[in-house]
């Protein structure tokens, strides 16, 4: 006989998420408006049906056992589908309202998303928008985990799971302070960037893996003398003169700061397709649609950046 599959309500998945959110039964049954010997309740009635203990409790800490761990990312998928799900019939009744994720790489989480989301608002002020910044190779994750209606990335291609739809070209520069040698020049070669001192995303960016690989066809590293995790701290920096660094044209085109030169890298010249990507199984929402849509005219307007 097949095994019997746990049956488990939203409202026991809901508990179960927001204990591991807050590490707190006190916190958590504020915020589910629960007392908090029901909600233990619930909580042992959900691994009573797992046959897993989710959490270790003692008097000041809670915490994931590692069952809890493995169990709690479906948990998160789940209910994130649900919540979709239950705003899409909502939005029926009123297409100006609805809620809608995008992931978005950290490289564009800038004034141009905020340029498109403050023009979208004007149109549909009741849209609840969440922006989820993070780097590429996480950003396709939170599209393939259901996490987010639709994403943007650059170097993708089509797959059996993604729908990938270009936008534009994405070129990339050199920013330096103004006062750098590089500020006089036109055009910036990939092999002078030897030995200049780098301000970079970590290894698993994509800006990063493909410029690494570049230096590396012509015989020398790149030094990526400090590494950070958001642009805002790249333009920190070179505003400080503590190096250079790489960035597409879509995190400089917004910026009109005149502390730095930006400079296109060439020879050789490197590009790539800016694109949004969503799941193919996955309906997007009245209000994913309609800002989707608001990206696409937006980036489909420049041809390049």
């Amino acid at each position: 006989m097949a095994p019997t599959l746990p049956d488990l309500s939203s409202k026991q998945l809901r508990a179960v998420q927001t204990v591991a959110k807050y590490s707190s039964f006190i916190a958590a049954s504020a915020e589910l408006r629960m007392s908090q010997p029901g909600l233990s309740r619930v909580i042992r009635s959900v691994e009573e049906k797992l046959g897993f203990k989710l959490f270790h409790r003692d008097t000041r800490n809670v915490t994931l056992t590692s069952a809890g761990a493995g169990f709690l990312p479906s948990v998160d998928r789940i209910l994130c589908e649900f919540d979709i799900a239950a705003e899409a019939l909502s939005s029926l009744q009123n297409e100006t309202g609805g809620h809608v994720v995008v992931a978005c790489p950290l490289s564009l989480a800038n004034g141009l998303i905020a340029e498109i989301i403050s023009s979208y608002r004007k149109q549909y002020p009741k849209v609840v928008i969440d922006i989820r910044e993070a780097l590429r190779g996480e950003v396709v994750n939170q599209i393939r985990a259901g996490v987010a209606d639709f994403a943007l990335a650059s170097f993708m291609q089509a797959s059996e799971d993604l729908v990938v739809e270009e936008l534009c070209e994405t070129t990339y520069h050199i920013i330096v302070r103004k006062d750098h040698p590089f500020a006089a020049k036109e055009r910036i070669s990939l092999t002078a960037l030897r030995d200049q001192p780098m301000i970079s995303f970590p290894p698993t960016s994509v800006i990063r893996q493909i410029f690494d690989g570049a230096a590396a066809r012509e015989g020398f590293r790149l030094n990526h003398f400090i590494t950070v995790n958001t642009p805002q701290m790249i333009y920190e920096l070179v505003q400080r003169g503590e190096g250079i660094s790489i960035q597409s044209g879509a995190s400089i085109q917004c910026r009109a700061d005149d502390f730095f030169s930006a400079r296109p890298i060439d020879p050789p010249r490197i590009t790539s397709r800016l694109s949004t990507i969503y799941l193919r199984s996955r309906s997007l929402t009245p209000a994913a649609l309609s800002f989707k849509r608001a990206v696409e005219n937006h980036f489909r307007t420049m041809m390049r950046i």
